[in-house]
């Protein structure tokens, strides 16, 4: 893991982590390709609603968050929640 994608990979696992009650119900992957990171977080259906927020709302702060961040080192961070 380069320095970089872990510091997306931790800021997002600190906020699923505060989210939700258990680091067991959810995983999450990293993949970096050239200015390219995609991030999946794998998340039980039960906590779908905690992750993705009312209207989308959580998952969109964290999106912007990520992108403004990834703005400065000139990156593209693509964010997916998928269903374990």
């Amino acid at each position: 893991i380069g320095e970089k994608m872990s510091r997306y990979f931790e800021t997002v696992n600190f906020w699923v982590e505060n989210l939700l009650d258990s680091t067991e119900n959810y995983t999450i992957e990293s993949n970096e390709k050239g200015k390219y990171v995609d991030i999946t977080i794998n998340v039980a259906k039960v906590d779908m609603g905690k992750v993705i927020g009312k209207n989308g709302r959580i998952i969109t702060s964290l999106r912007v968050l990520i992108s403004s961040l990834a703005k400065k080192e000139k990156k593209v961070v693509k964010i997916e929640v998928k269903e374990q």
